[in-house]
């Protein structure tokens, strides 16, 4: 007895991998480091830049990181140094739009302090789910397959 697949493979695009990001909790994340000095130490600790999905945040957290490192105060005025200051090392567009939400940010009002852990936990989950989406098993990509398995006589 065989088996024999019946159907037809997937085409060739994959399927559609899903958001795994949260823009929201990441902005609520920067808002804190800028405005409470409390969470400082627990964000320096727990989070790199590279949890941060966008490219903008990942910048503005690394500059922010840099400020603080300094032991300065996380003003927003430091940070637009800090950011300048990195422009040539990065892409342009991405530092004009850290720049512009470093200034929403200081405008915004702080999230609470309770969620503030939520939220990094938050950040933290996606970054590790975005690493473990890019790993296979034994390094061979997905062959995904549409049919089913039927038992043939072979007499």
């Amino acid at each position: 007895m065989s088996k024999t697949l019946i159907g037809t493979p997937d085409p060739d695009q994959p399927p559609p991998v899903p958001a795994l990001c949260d823009e929201h909790a990441e902005r609520m994340v920067l808002a804190a480091y800028l405005h409470d000095r409390r969470y400082t130490r627990h964000l320096m600790m727990v989070l790199r830049a590279t949890c941060f999905s966008s490219p903008v945040h990942k910048n503005l957290y690394g500059a922010m990181d840099a400020v603080h490192r300094r032991n300065e105060p996380c003003t927003p005025a430091a940070v637009v140094a800090e950011l300048d200051g990195r422009e040539h090392t990065g892409n342009a567009d991405h530092a004009q739009a850290a720049e512009a939400l470093v200034h929403d940010l200081a405008r915004a009002a702080p999230p609470a302090g309770a969620v503030v852990p939520h939220y990094v936990a938050i950040i933290r989950e996606l970054a590790y789910l975005r690493r473990r989406a890019t790993v296979r098993p034994e390094g061979l990509p997905p062959v995904p397959m549409r049919g089913f398995l039927i038992d043939e006589d072979d007499s």
